[in-house]
This record gives structure tokens, sequence and C-alpha cells, in this order.
């Protein structure tokens, strides 16, 4: 649901791993000489690893499938990771006014999208929707915390968990930690378009009006800030008999129970934790330009919006804090 990439390459000396996590693809970029490639490459995909084995929907042995797939209403104990990703989910929920939302899985299936999703779906009949939406919201769930324990409850039976809005910024932020404590003082971390920069690096927001083009619509410098660009324009269908021009995007409004139907058009946030940039870079773009604007303003944060319009050119409103949050040599 992120696509933000980075762009112009720092200068020299650089180096770079990458490879291919969560279905796509991560990259580092460290300033100064090499030092120990394989060691540093090892303990990137072990916290790549870690985090998918927890909070990866796609796998049936992570500790989030395992929890999705037990019928019990009592307290189920969580790893403290994933009780950190739960707590910042759900902050954001509330804050959001329900615009973020880590339940909606079954919903997501029904449009086709997500695991078990048939992209072929039409649009569901009013029983599926509402037996679905009966099983999606937040406030069915509540995390605690005892003796040292988390622990998870659903009030409601068939209740899932998705963390595919906020699990990549967090796993970039754990990568960034375990550069940081190695030494690196310099660093950038990308998984699938989130972004950690640790340091100075200039970064660029994607091309917001459609298709696989990767064109840089604009880049600016950023320092020791993480980024999330949320956007309809890349993972996108045509809804399936609901008319003629209209799309369903990945992206569910849970407020109404259906894909955001706006395909292009994207919000970037930079936040000091890239969880929290995925999280609310999501929240947003689901609020719309509009509301998504004046709430991020409202609540200080460091949001860009980009409106795409019919003729190809795009529109930008940017609020206060996503000026004054980058470095003043731009």
């Amino acid at each position: 649901m992120v696509h933000a990439a980075a762009c112009a390459p720092p200068p020299d000396p650089t180096w770079t791993l990458d490879g291919e996590a969560f279905g796509t693809r991560w990259t580092v970029r460290i300033r100064g000489a090499e030092t120990n490639g394989d060691e540093v490459r090892a303990a990137i995909e072990a916290e790549l690893d870690a985090v998918d084995r927890s909070m990866s929907n796609w796998r049936a042995d992570s500790e989030i499938s395992r929890l999705n797939a037990s019928e019990s209403s009592e307290p189920l104990p969580v790893s403290d990771p994933l009780a950190l990703v739960l707590e910042g989910a759900l902050e954001v929920h509330e804050e959001s006014g329900g615009a973020f939302d880590i339940t909606v899985g079954p919903l997501l299936r029904l449009f086709g999208f997500g695991p078990g999703g048939d992209p072929a779906s039409t649009a569901p009949a009013p029983a599926e929707a509402r037996a679905a939406r009966a099983r999606v919201g937040s406030e069915l769930l509540s995390l605690e915390r005892s003796n040292g324990q988390a622990t998870v409850r659903r009030h409601v039976p068939g209740v899932e968990l998705d963390l595919s809005g906020i699990a990549k910024g967090y796993a970039v932020d754990r990568v960034a930690t375990v550069l940081t404590e190695r030494g690196f003082a310099e660093h950038l971390v990308e998984v699938g378009g989130e972004i950690r920069a640790t340091g100075a690096w200039t970064l660029g927001v994607q091309d917001p009006t459609g298709g696989l083009a990767t064109a840089i619509h604009r880049s600016f410098p950023v320092r020791n800030l993480g980024m999330a660009t949320s956007g309809g324009y890349r993972d996108f269908r045509a809804a399936a008999g609901e008319g003629e021009g209209r799309f369903w995007t990945h992206i569910l409004d849970p407020r109404i129970g259906r894909p955001v139907e706006r395909r292009t058009g994207s919000v970037t946030v930079l936040a000091e934790s890239c969880l929290e940039a995925d999280a609310w870079a999501t929240a947003l773009y689901v609020l719309g330009p509009d509301a998504g604007l004046e709430l991020a303003e409202a609540h200080g944060f460091a949001a860009l919006f980009l409106t795409a319009n019919a003729d190809g050119t795009v529109e930008e409103a940017a609020t206060t804090a996503f000026a004054a949050a980058r470095p003043r040599n731009d």
C-alpha cells in the first residue's frame, strides 16, 4: 500500500545490499567503506525473517496466522514485537476515527484482495458484506499486559488481524536499529517503498497518476526520519459488476466496508518511525485529500497529499509540519 522510492543516490562512498522479503524488494544503502558485508546481510535478513514469521498473513505458520486460526475467546499470548505493532495500530485507529483498521481481512477477501481473495470476484452480495462487517472493527479487540506478558482478546468470534498496513514499516525500523547498533551512522533502509533515513539523504515520491512506471514526481532531503507513501495507483482492478469506469483499490475504507475507489493520487508521511509513517499514510489516504489534510494539520503530522487530475497534472497540498520536518538546505 506504500509506494515511495529512494532516488538520487547519495554521494560516494556507499555500498548497497538488497534482496527479497514480504513479496517485495528490500534495499539498504550504507555510507562508508564496505565492512563485513556477509555478516550485515545475514543480520538484515534475520530481522526481516523474524517479522515475516510473526506478522505475515501469507504464511500459515506465522504467529498472526495461528492467532487468527484460533477459535478461543480467551486472551491469547502474543510476542513483544507483535504487541508493539498492535499497540501502534490501535492508537492510529482511534486517532484517525477508524480510517485505519487491522481487522479488515474478511472484507478485503470479499473484494478479491489479500490472502484467499479471488481477483475475479464481483461485488459481494449485501448479506455477505454484512456478515463480514460484523467481524471488522478494531474496537472488537483488546490488548492487555500483565506480569510482563501481552495478550490479545477478540470480543467477537472470527475477528482477524491483518498488519499489511503497518508491518513493513516496523520491519524497516528494526533493520535500521540493527545497522545503528553495528555502528553504521548513516544508512537508508527501504522495504517495498517504506523508508527509514538515518543521516541526511534525498528521497523521492513517485508520480501517482497510475500505471507501473516509477517516475519520480518530486524529491527532497530528509534527515533521521521514516517515510511512507500510500496510494491506489498500483494495486487496483475494475470494480466488477459495478459499472464502467469504477475501480477498487487494495486499500479498504473500514468505515464503509468498501475499497477506496481513488486509484490515483497519494499521501506521503514523514515521522520519527517508519511504523508510524506507514500506518498514518494509509489512514490519511482513506480519509482523502480534504479530511485527511485537515486531520494531519490538526495533529501536526508531516504529510504531503498529491491529487492527480484528469488531464494528468498533479496538485500538491502539504501540511505545515511537512516543510518543517525537512532539512533547510533544500
